[in-house]
């Protein structure tokens, strides 16, 4: 006797639907993070958006709740479903760039190594992540900030636009001409209103730039402290500057902290802008001319391999105060130490100069995080599933510290706005004011036009009262 799925399989010509019973369902569940992982009902594999579009309105006809898997690194399980539908856009990873006009459009299933590296062939680049291994949907669609967005902003100020599978199965273009309305929302909230199988954004001339890790000591944090200062108040367009509490990678087998830096230019310019560090003689120095794609693999070694792993932040304000950074530090390294196989975990100060995401006015996006504050981000990573409730609880008050003590919650921000969460960086599912802020009403509008059903309903919801959890 057929299942509804059978309708399904015969409808999804090219692409593959897997069931609990089949070879490959188990494969198509795994996730970056195994603790992400959830049993879903079906998992549809597509490889065109008319594909994506057919699985969409079998779910919606059907009743079933769906979710969308890009890159697989959402540590929310917001790629997951449990007992319902995943479509899947892994094998969607197509690139095209023109040199000419500077642009590239990437597919939903790309991660940004696919379009980084794609770009380096023309001598171009455009702003993604700092790990070339995560998927371009999430981060996009949220924001996406990264080692260029000193110079050209976030990612959703560099989109052009996206081609789109609506609540209704409708695939539609969607762009500062087309649907501008919605492409206010999906610049900071996207995933709330389709699917998106095609991204298009600017690219930008990239030389080889000068970075990576320095390696000290934590005695040295209240110098490293120091220098973070004196970075902020720089005021630079152009580099990057963080720092790490860890025990990674492998070969550091002590609890270290490790500065990550980023010039946007020759050696002999970074080293003395970066003399300050240079001076301090690190354990370890790996820094070095590189090419710009380079850079976005040199925390392969924290994030490579199986894992269980937990994401989220807080925003930090300037200046830091070292004695609250040495406590911040204390509690995240004893938690770590404390627990067998975590050393890969990181806490991660994340100086990123904010002055081109700050010249795109508070107003012209959904993005809500536009603010002269920096992010902390702690990732958890580890193998025993017996930690997951201990984790979540820890990184709640240890953000909680943090948030308190170098940041702000319900206070305005240099550009007049609350400053919420930035989404990306957040697992738990955030109330829509806090994911949101003052943009919530204006995306509840557009979703009673777009997705008045709440089809795309998972991560930071907009809707008031609707589930919030991510374990569907």
């Amino acid at each position: 006797m057929s299942d509804i799925y059978t309708q399904l399989r015969d409808q999804i010509k090219t692409g593959d639907v897997f069931r609990p019973a089949d070879e490959g369902y188990e494969d198509s569940l795994k996730r970056w993070s195994a603790s992400s992982e959830r049993p879903a009902a079906v998992v549809v594999k597509a490889t065109s958006p008319e594909e994506v579009s057919t699985a969409v309105r079998f779910a919606t006809a059907n009743k079933i709740p769906l979710t969308t898997r890009g890159g697989g690194h959402s540590t929310s399980g917001a790629s997951s479903s449990d007992g319902g539908m995943v479509i899947d856009l892994s094998r969607m990873r197509n690139v095209i760039v023109d040199p000419e006009a500077r642009t590239v459009a990437y597919e939903g299933g790309c991660v940004f190594g696919d379009v980084d590296s794609r770009l380096a062939a023309h001598g171009l680049a455009t702003v993604g992540g700092l790990y070339n291994q995560t998927g371009v949907g999430g981060l996009v669609l949220g924001g996406g900030h990264g080692f260029l967005s000193a110079r050209h902003g976030l990612s959703i100020d560099n989109l052009l636009s996206v081609q789109m599978v609506l609540a209704d199965g409708s695939i539609v273009e969607v762009s500062e001409t087309q649907k501008p309305d919605l492409f206010w929302a999906v610049r900071g909230a996207g995933a709330q209103f389709g699917i998106v199988t095609r991204f298009t954004s600017r690219a930008h001339p990239q030389g080889d730039i000068w970075g990576g890790p320095l390696v000290f000591p934590l005695d040295k944090l209240p110098q490293l402290v120091e220098f973070a200062n004196e970075f902020h108040k720089r005021g630079v367009p152009d580099h990057n500057y963080a720092l790490i509490f860890t025990c990674g990678p492998p070969e550091f087998t002590a609890p270290v902290l490790i500065t990550a830096l980023f010039y946007n230019g020759p050696a002999a310019e970074a080293e003395e802008f970066f003399a300050p560090l240079l001076k301090l003689e690190p354990v370890a120095n790996m820094t070095q001319m590189m090419p710009y794609q380079t850079a976005n693999t040199l925390f392969s070694p924290w994030f490579e391999g199986p894992g269980r792993r937990l994401i989220g932040s807080s925003s930090v304000l300037m200046p830091l105060d070292a004695d609250v950074m040495a406590e911040a530090g204390r509690q995240f390294v004893d938690f770590i130490t404390s627990h067998n196989d975590m050393g890969k975990s990181a806490l991660v100060v994340e100086f990123f100069p904010t002055a081109a995401i700050r010249s795109v006015p508070h107003d012209a996006t959904a993005f809500a995080n536009r603010g002269e504050h920096y992010a902390a981000v702690m990732v958890f990573q580890h193998h025993d599933a017996s930690y997951d409730g201990e984790v979540r609880a820890f990184k709640r008050k240890l953000a909680e510290y943090i948030t308190t003590r170098c940041g702000y919650r319900g206070k305005k921000g240099s550009d007049g706005h609350v400053a919420p969460f930035y989404v990306n960086l957040e697992h738990e599912s955030l109330s829509p004011e806090d994911a949101f802020g003052d943009h919530v009403e204006q995306l509840r509008e557009l979703k009673q036009k777009f997705d008045p059903n709440n089809v795309f309903h998972k991560w930071h919801t907009v809707v008031p009262g609707a589930k919030k959890t991510n374990s569907e």
